[in-house]
């Protein structure tokens, strides 16, 4: 069949028109410019679909620009039939089945005719329900409140609505708060009680528990010595005290917390003392007998009202404070009134000795064994008193004689050294006799009460080269190691890609170009997966504050699918995306790390590589092209800032969090000295410094020792050494560190509260009595707890101990014991023995001072009580030492279980390695290398 020339050339000149629509024929019309790679600001590319605006109503502006192009082939075929489009339906399609809160999703409604081809230029409208619970945005919705919602495009103009609309999951975003809640806000000692930790996101959406990296943590500052964890979370507290229960989840910040008040339970034991505590009392003195009553679990009870009595009879001076009036042995005792544990009787006793001796010496001023701060001026004046029947010839003090008054007073003013201090008093009588008495006390510059946490008790300084040590990152050298293989994980590349997924189609399927009424160019883009060639790379330096980072990902591939009449594949390659952020990092009122975004500094987008297979080019092509840009400029670049912002505020936060310190802060037991039960300690590590500035951080954490309370002996607290708090750590290598010698005094000081030094009942000190003859005993009692002080420049230490009670029995000199004080001053070597190991060698009693009470001996007895007094003492010291701690508990960064979806090895640890240890008076100073 012939075609009237006029039908022919008009056909010719549609087909040539569709030609240059699909592959560029430019016969009638000029070929565009080339396609501007380096990207133009972002447009919509979806012509002819109805988008949401403010009431989901908009009209799609580009739908004027096809009808145009319509009009204009028309106009071009003036012979041609032009078949109207009729609308027979409207279909709904969402960019992605599920997506978290705070993701856009697109939503594109379609007027469809009855062969299913899109109509454009209808006014469409989105239904929503429920209708709240999200925000709408041009292109779709960002859903806030996690819950299935139904969507339903209608055409309200046309009469038409989606009888299938699609269906739309909102689940919760990544976690953002953590709250505990328990049970009960008051309990007793012993009992249970359930804490439970929920998880929400931004929007308040609570995050089921299998849905997190990792289990969440449960923080109860200060931290409980006694506490037990059970199944579905249940713990049980033996601690007494007012606790703050936390938690924490990886990425959520910690709610302020729930208060939880634990109660003692009843009056189970009391143990009493003597303040003063001698030997023998002079006639005259006012003795006080001191008591502490604790429930079964050694927490210690308040207000408990306490009978005390003296047999024989002496004058009273208070409760629990008598007059030793008269010579001889008295009984001074202590009960417990009221309701107890199990309906036991609780009564506690001492016994004192009053006598005169030869000539009678007190030191009134400092008392015996009187713990008290230094004076500004470094000196005091030392007074007391001296008696005798026979009248005083003289009294020495160190040596150098001093007057008395007419009542037998003297005094002298002396120096005081940091530590104990001795002042031996000689009296003679006006016959010749001697007597002498030890005037010895410890002084400090400062003290820290027992129950308050040491800050700064353990303090690492992290050098540039400690944060970021370049590539590679295995072996764990930095903490940018373990933060570039989060940007190199799966992970990343998961998160982007449902971001995009969200966002399809790229370009709706729709035509574009109809001849007759019938569409033969048919055109749509959707993605369909994307890929990281990497290595991706990180650099993070200190600021401020905080860190900057910059991160790229280098080779990210865009993959999608051309529909319609072409079936073309597509790729886009961003050959380097570079995010450049700034993070704070500080420490909340709660001892918690907080890490935040401070700034978004740099987002670069490098050279965009297309590859479409098969022939395409014109308008289809920039169209395409523009598409994929604006994906990779928006969405893809958005996700990966967000990516970043919410992995490396966990990863930080989580690291800072699992700042351990081993198994000391597990709790170890003390082996005890008589060979009785042993005494158990516990480390409470907390963060207590986070300062970040160039060059530098400063991660602090401080400690508080727990354990039993058996001694009632008074104390103002744990002596802190003098010297600087904040001590110069070295700067030389990636790491220094620094332990405060004060953890030692409080180790030393919760030994003593729990009568670990108190040999009196087991008579021979087990294990440090060596070399001393058969049947020898001694019996040991300290009223107040030892102390060290460090060695300026080296590892040293100095022991301070006493002045304490003391009793030997030695075959053959002294059968039955000889009571005596005793105080002493000792040295000892510090080691570290591989990385964290410690030992105290070569113990060694520097010098040994002895009050004999009146006692005449001769010097080859008094040889014997040195030679005893001084192999116990060594001893003793070394054992507490040693055993009290084992090793140092340097801060170490453990990588939490949130880490291992990164590939990171769980449970390892990095932190100062191949250590150096030096010390001032006041710290103990390390120097190392930063890995694992």
């Amino acid at each position: 069949m012939k075609f009237p020339e006029r039908s022919t050339r008009s056909l010719a000149t549609a087909l040539c028109a569709l030609a240059a629509l699909v592959a560029g024929c430019e016969s009638d019309q000029s070929r565009p410019d080339p396609v501007d790679n380096s990207g133009p600001q972002f447009r919509r590319p979806d012509a002819g679909v109805g988008q949401m605006g403010a009431d989901l109503g908009l009209e799609d502006p580009d739908a004027e620009v096809a009808s145009a192009d319509a009009e204009g082939m028309t106009d071009a075929l003036p012979d041609a039939a032009v078949f109207e489009q009729v609308p027979f339906a409207v279909e709904t399609r969402v960019g992605e089945r599920r997506t978290p809160a705070g993701l856009e999703n697109r939503v594109t409604c379609q007027v469809l005719d009855q062969q299913g081809a899109p109509i454009p230029g209808h006014q469409t409208v989105v239904e929503v329900h429920p209708d709240s619970g999200f925000q709408t945005t041009e292109a779709g919705l960002i859903g806030e409140i996690a819950r299935d919602y139904r969507l339903i495009c209608a055409a309200p103009a046309l009469g038409l609505r989606d009888p299938t609309p699609a269906d739309w999951t909102v689940t919760p975003a990544t976690p953002a708060s953590a709250v505990a809640e328990v049970s009960a806000s008051d309990i007793n000692a012993g009992d249970e009680v359930e804490i439970t930790c929920r998880i929400f996101d931004a929007y308040g959406n609570e995050i089921p528990p299998a849905d997190l990296d990792g289990q969440p943590l449960i923080g109860i500052d200060p931290p409980p010595a006694g506490i037990e964890g059970r199944p579905n979370d249940r713990f049980r507290l033996t601690s007494a005290g007012i606790f703050d229960v936390t938690c924490t989840a990886p990425g959520a910040q910690a709610a302020p917390g729930v208060a939880l008040q634990v109660r003692p339970g009843l009056p189970a034991r009391l143990a009493v003392g003597l303040f003063p505590e001698r030997p023998v009392y002079q006639v005259g003195n006012v003795v006080e007998l001191t008591t502490i009553v604790t429930d079964e679990f050694d927490n210690p009870l308040t207000g408990v009202a306490i009978t005390h009595a003296a047999s024989p009879d002496l004058p009273g001076f208070g409760a629990g404070r008598y007059q030793a009036a008269r010579e001889g042995r008295y009984l001074l005792s202590a009960t417990v009134e009221g309701e107890t544990r199990n309906g036991v009787e609780l009564t506690a006793e001492e016994e004192i000795l009053v006598d005169l001796g030869g000539p009678g010496i007190v030191c009134d001023r400092p008392a015996p064994g009187e713990v008290l701060y230094r004076p500004e001026n470094g000196r005091i004046v030392v007074q007391g008193r001296v008696a005798d029947v026979a009248g005083i010839q003289s009294v020495r003090v160190d040596g150098e004689q001093v007057p008395l008054s007419a009542e037998g007073r003297w005094s002298i003013d002396r120096p005081v050294e940091w530590g104990l201090n001795v002042h031996e008093v000689v009296a003679t009588d006006e016959v010749g006799n001697e007597n002498s008495a030890l005037c010895a006390y410890f002084a400090a510059d400062d003290f820290l009460s027992e129950q308050t946490p040491l800050p700064d008790a353990l303090l690492l300084r992290l050098g540039q080269g400690a944060i970021d040590d370049g590539a590679p990152d295995n072996p764990i050298g930095s903490i940018t190691d373990i933060i570039r293989r989060i940007l190199n994980s799966q992970g990343l590349v998961d998160t982007v890609n449902q971001a995009a997924l969200a966002q399809n189609p790229i370009v709706p399927n729709e035509c574009r170009t109809r001849v007759f009424g019938v569409c033969i160019f048919r055109f749509g883009v959707d993605y369909e997966g994307l890929s990281i060639g990497g290595p991706n790379d990180m650099t993070l330096t200190l600021v401020d504050g905080g860190l900057r980072m910059e991160a790229t990902v280098v080779n990210l591939e865009v993959r999608a699918r051309l529909r319609g009449t072409l079936g073309n594949r597509a790729r886009i390659i961003a050959r380097r995306i570079t995010i450049g952020l700034t993070f704070n990092v500080n420490r909340r009122f709660d001892g918690n790390p907080s890490v935040s975004v401070r700034s978004l500094d740099r987002v670069e987008v490098g050279d965009l590589d297309a590859d479409f297979s098969g022939f395409i080019t014109g308008f289809i092509l920039e169209l395409a092209f523009e598409a994929f840009e604006g994906l990779i400029r928006r969405t893809v670049v958005d996700a990966l800032r967000g990516f970043l912002e919410n992995n490396i505020n966990a990863a930080l936060a989580d690291l800072l969090t699992n700042l351990d310190i081993g198994a000391l802060a597990q709790g170890f037991e003390v082996p005890s000295l008589t060979g009785g039960a042993p005494v158990p300690l516990t480390i409470a590590p907390q963060l207590s410094t986070i300062d970040f500035a160039p060059g530098r951080a400063l991660i602090g954490i401080q400690t508080l020792i727990q354990g039993p309370n058996r001694q009632p002996g008074r104390n103002p607290g744990v002596p802190l050494p003098p010297g600087s708090f904040s001590p110069n750590l070295p700067e030389n290598r990636t790491v220094g560190a620094s332990v405060a010698v004060a953890l030692l005094n409080q180790i030393l000081h919760r030994l003593w509260r729990a009568g670990y030094f108190d040999a009196e009942a087991g008579g021979l000190v087990a294990g440090v009595g060596d070399g001393l003859p058969d049947g020898a005993e001694v019996f040991l009692d300290l009223p107040t707890p030892p102390a060290v002080i460090g060695g300026d420049g080296d590892s040293s230490l100095t022991i301070f101990l006493g002045p304490a009670n003391a009793g030997v029995i030695y075959p053959g000199i002294f059968a039955e014991p000889f009571p005596l004080s005793v105080a002493a001053v000792v040295r000892a070597q510090v080691r570290l023995v591989g990385e964290q190991d410690v030992v105290f060698e070569g113990v060694q009693v520097q010098a040994l001072h002895l009050g004999l009470g009146g006692a005449t001996v001769q010097q080859r007895s008094r040889q014997i009580l040195e030679q005893t007094l001084t192999r116990i003492i060594q001893g003793v010291i070394d054992r507490a030492l040693n055993d009290g701690l084992p090793s140092l508990p340097l801060p170490e960064f453990i990588i939490p279980q949130s880490l291992g979806r990164f590939g990171l090895p769980v449970g390892r640890g990095l932190g100062l390695r191949q250590g150096t240890l030096t010390g001032t008076e006041a710290h103990w100073i390390l120097n190392g290398n930063f890995r694992e």
